[in-house]
């Protein structure tokens, strides 16, 4: 994507004669460049073994202007700490600049037939506010960021000499999305106890309390909680042997959210920087698959799917209205940040096609609803709730581990070798795996239904036997 982006960056800037930096340059042939070449794309740069890539460097009439390739659409100032590093190294080599910008993408651009480079992009001389407004100079941002970098490349050095550090944990390690490299820095984490305290969901406190030997759910100090129906999962699963059922509360979702027959749905998609075909925007991702089990009341089930290539979105809407029966609800898990809005990107695009897409989109029912909501916990969930970590609690035979294709991401990867046509690849041993793939997302989301309603029937027959024990 960088060089693409790059590319497209070079046309809206006009830039025709150019020094042009690769991977693994040595940063004397961009210092030569300099005195040879308007334009600078991708120049290597270094100073005390601190190397940076400037995307564009012009010699402008007022002197040096640096413009900063951001591949999203409004940049924070979140950037300016390492724009002010390539800053340093720049002044540490003689090269004071006069301007900095930002080329970034439109994100109110449509591509139309023909990709409109001087369209897609957008070049500023200020960050963004979260209202989307511009802020901060990018300049002055810079000018705020500056610190003593000399200092942290010496203390770089000094940690390189020295043993891995103790891992701390604390808050930020898991605020907003946990850190990447959070299971190198505590892998015992995965040995933990299916009822550990450090399993609680959303939890400030629960390293504290574990420091202070509340080991187990059931130790939780109840004034450190926050109180949320997942947390009263949690804790009332361990203090029942490692399951809790919220009965009524689950029988009313079953008896008033769901219709037979019941139609378990999952898209793929592939999202674009660039958007290439007409009427797409940066960002904007292109569904290529869908799964479809529908389950009648009577227990026939029924398998139907799609997968395309290109631009396939019209036809992956006209055989989704045609295989989608025209009752019943549509069930998918996370359905609200997914499919839903899937749904609603693809009536927008096919305006004689909103109507149907629309009612499907009404029908929806989210399959994360009773696992979010506190309706169930199982210990072994261990604080997690995505579909694979909950298929084996209902079918231990199932599993996304034997299949050539374990995750979406992976799925992504493999469809772009089919809709490039990539000629190293198996075509159609790709499409058998990601069928597969998919497949068993719909198929899990059957198991795990099934497997709530059994825990239902269990619950009633239980406490139907100690009504009748009480009776007598």
């Amino acid at each position: 994507m960088d060089e693409d982006l790059t590319g497209l960056a070079c046309q809206k800037l006009k830039i025709n004669e150019h020094f042009r930096g690769i991977r693994g340059d040595d940063p004397s042939l961009a210092m030569a460049a300099l005195n040879q070449q308007e334009w600078l794309v991708s120049a290597r740069f270094e100073y005390n073994q601190l190397r940076v890539k400037i995307p564009f460097l012009h010699h402008g009439s007022a002197g040096w202007e640096v413009y900063f390739l951001y591949g999203g659409h409004l940049p924070k100032e979140d950037e300016a700490f390492s724009y002010m590093l390539n800053n340093w190294v720049l002044e540490k080599l003689g090269i004071s600049v006069a301007q900095f910008y930002i080329i970034h993408l439109n994100p109110d651009y449509i591509r139309g037939k023909e990709l409109d480079p001087q369209a897609l992009f957008l070049i500023s001389d200020r960050f963004y506010n979260d209202s989307g407004n511009p802020a901060r100079k990018v300049a002055d941002a810079i000018e705020k960021q500056k610190t003593e970098v000399q200092l942290l490349l010496d203390q770089m050095d000094q940690l390189l000499d020295q043993g891995e550090p103790e891992s701390v944990k604390t808050n930020r390690c898991t605020r907003r999305n946990k850190c990447v490299y959070y299971e190198r820095c505590f892998a015992a984490e995965k040995e933990l106890d299916a009822d550990s305290i450090l399993t609680l969901v959303s939890s400030q406190y629960k390293n504290q309390m574990a420091a202070e030997g509340r080991l187990k759910l059931q130790d939780a100090d109840y004034d450190r909680l926050e109180g949320t129906r997942q947390q009263f999962a949690q804790i009332k699963a361990a203090q029942n042997g490692g399951c809790y059922l919220d009965y009524f509360g689950l029988k009313t979702w079953f008896e008033g959210t769901l219709e037979y027959p019941y139609c378990f749905l999952d898209f793929e998609w592939e999202t674009y920087a660039v958007p290439p075909y007409e009427g797409m925007r940066s960002y904007q991702v292109l569904p290529f698959q869908y799964s479809l089990h529908i389950l009648e009341a009577d227990g026939t089930l029924i398998h139907r799917e799609f997968i395309g290539v290109h631009d396939c979105r019209k036809d992956f809407v006209e055989k989704l209205l045609n295989d989608l029966p025209s009752r019943g609800s549509v069930i998918a898990y996370n359905a609200e940040g997914a499919e839903k809005i899937r749904l609603q990107e693809l009536a927008a695009r096919f305006p004689d096609r909103a109507k149907p897409l629309m009612k499907i989109h009404a029908r929806m029912v989210d399959l994360a609803f009773p696992f979010q909501a506190g309706l169930f916990y199982d210990t072994r969930m261990r604080g997690y709730y995505s579909l694979k970590t909950l298929l084996p609690l209902f079918d231990e035979n199932l599993t996304y581990q034997k299949l050539d294709i374990h995750q979406g991401m992976d799925a992504v990867v493999q469809w772009r070798n089919l809709d490039q046509n990539n000629t190293e690849t198996d075509h159609q041993a790709i499409r058998d795996h990601l069928l597969q793939y998919c497949g068993l997302d719909t198929y899990s989301m059957l198991i795990v239904m099934e497997g709530l309603k059994k825990k239902l029937i269990k619950w009633e027959a239980k406490h139907q036997l100690k009504e009748a024990a009480s009776a007598a």
